[in-house]
């Protein structure tokens, strides 16, 4: 069974459990996908709960302590996105003689309909689907041309009673009002879950563009920093790996993308890249303290976590926006300016 788990559920547990004991399986595994692909999938949420990929797998392996069918695959944990058949064909290979069977909700049907190359998939692995009593799941299936053909190699069973409804989005739902969640949640993910609160999930700001497009470094406004006046602090920026003045003065009147092509040409000083994010952070403290307006709009953004997002796959400055990589250094200095003038 695959899955987020985003938390797991007494639900999950129990279709698992369900699965296994009418196949009369040896084992259970459930799959939790990866923090990349969950965080986009969270990204839209506000605000964003994800819990980390060691807290999900954590709250798996307690619900597996009771029940020695049942186990927890990490194979999908350090992947950038969904991989079912993969992850499939790597578990056939580490269990070569075993027959396996996808997990599924009704509701997860249409991950059936879309899989990539269904009939390999179908050829290669059966399928558990649990249905609910106003389904017409085996109708859905007769009426598909591809899965027609392969409905003796699904098993429908009747979704076990008491878990309509119980669902990891309600869970997220009540703690961010605050309400318990307990009857929801095994013992033990509820003993991991318990002590979790809104404030532990600060809305996202994934992109410095609209009405962020102030914290990025293109955004033009004046910035006196080291004895001269820039039209950005990108400007300053590709100034900084000149040493000598005039050539300094070179950039100051540059717009962001002209100081930006300029300074890819350049061969920085000696020691430059070390000294690099201190540069960086000098400029913009320069430039939200002497702009009060801008300093003004980064305290309204209150404890948002402050991502410079990007497709670009950019991720000193920023971070990767589909493998949700980067070390998003832009980021964190203006975080760490927001937060000095906050305790001010």
């Amino acid at each position: 069974m695959g899955g987020s788990f985003n938390p797991p559920t007494s639900a999950h547990l129990r279709l698992l459990q369900g699965a296994v004991e009418a196949l009369e399986a040896d084992i259970g595994l459930f799959v939790p996908v990866s923090d990349a692909y969950l965080k986009r999938k969270m990204r839209h949420s506000h605000p964003p709960v994800v819990l980390s990929p060691e807290m999900r797998v954590r709250m798996l392996q307690s619900m597996c302590a009771d029940d020695s069918r049942l186990q927890v695959c990490v194979k999908e944990i350090g992947t950038i996105e969904p991989r079912t058949m993969p992850t499939l064909q790597a578990l056939q290979e580490d269990y070569p003689d075993a027959e396996l069977y996808f997990v599924m909700g009704a509701d997860k049907l249409g991950l059936l309909f879309s899989l990539s190359r269904k009939r390999q998939f179908l050829d290669a692995f059966k399928v558990v689907l649990f249905s609910r009593e106003d389904d017409s799941l085996e109708q859905s299936i007769k009426d598909d041309d591809v899965l027609a053909n392969y409905a003796d190699r699904m098993v429908i069973l009747p979704q076990p009673e008491g878990t309509e409804g119980v669902s990891s989005s309600l869970v997220r739902e009540r703690m961010l009002r605050g309400k318990s969640c307990s009857d929801l949640l095994t013992p033990g993910v509820w003993e991991l879950f318990k002590d979790y609160a809104p404030g532990d999930f600060p809305d996202n700001i994934t992109r410095f563009t609209g009405e962020y497009d102030f914290m990025g470094n293109r955004y033009p406004c004046l910035i006196h920093w080291e004895g001269l006046d820039y039209h950005s602090a990108e400007a300053a920026f590709q100034a900084s790996k000149c040493k000598d003045g005039k050539e300094r003065q070179s950039f100051t009147g540059c717009s962001a993308d002209k100081a930006a092509l300029k300074g890819r040409g350049l061969i920085p000083y000696p020691r430059w890249e070390e000294a690099q994010l201190s540069i960086m952070e000098s400029i913009l403290q320069a430039k939200f303290d002497q702009i009060i307006v801008l300093m003004r709009k980064l305290k309204d953004t209150g404890n948002c976590m402050l991502l410079n997002g990007n497709n670009r796959h950019e991720t000193f400055w920023g971070i990767d926006l589909y493998s949700w990589i980067g070390e998003n250094h832009l980021g964190r200095i203006i975080m760490n300016i927001r937060d000095k003038e906050t305790q001010r």
